[in-house]
């Protein structure tokens, strides 16, 4: 399929469960076409500290935006456009907390309160429903992350190749937080 076929599939992902999981697979198809050429991209923009993040932030926000904002031309051109303004906020951003620290430092913190709590149950409520709509092995590799276990366990457990853990547990990332975003609109 071309690049334009699989977004378009992605696209309607909504409609059911097995679409969703159709677009999953197709989201994997193109994030393993595009991704070792975006960490070239990314690589010569931004610390190698910060490189891996920035890769599945972008790729979080092409899964969040492809329904809606992708024309349907160029996929890498319009993928390198997400990672380009994202670099570009995150340095806008980085200066603005460099700016602004001494003055955040000066408020007082505020504590949780009844309606910070409520506010924290309904979104662990919405993950827990985005959990359930992932695919069994993105969902239990997610719940194994959150609790603790490292990707060297979850390997081994499991039997998959660490290049392939980290990979899932982007697009399972990258989906619950789309979801998540969805749901809490």
């Amino acid at each position: 399929m071309t690049d334009r076929e699989l977004a378009e599939a992605i696209s309607r992902r909504d409609d059911s469960t097995e679409l969703w999981q159709q677009a999953q697979r197709h989201f994997e198809q193109l994030y393993t076409r595009h991704s070792r050429l975006l960490l070239a991209f990314l690589s010569s923009r931004v610390n190698r500290s910060d490189l891996e993040d920035i890769h599945q932030a972008v790729w979080s926000r092409v899964w969040q935006y492809l329904p809606t904002h992708f024309d349907g031309q160029n996929f890498r051109a319009w993928l390198y456009q997400i990672a380009r303004n994202y670099v570009i906020q995150l340095g806008r951003k980085k200066k603005s907390d460099l700016l602004g620290a001494e003055e955040e430092q000066a408020l007082p913190s505020r504590a949780d309160g009844p309606d910070d709590r409520l506010v924290e149950r309904e979104r662990m409520e919405v993950l827990q429903r985005c959990l359930e709509r992932l695919e069994d092995n993105l969902a239990e590799l997610v719940r194994a992350r959150l609790r603790g276990e490292s990707y060297e366990d979850i390997c081994t457990n499991s039997e998959i190749p660490p290049a392939r853990a980290h990979k899932l547990f982007h697009t399972a990332k990258t989906q619950l937080t789309a979801c998540v975003e969805r749901a809490l609109q």
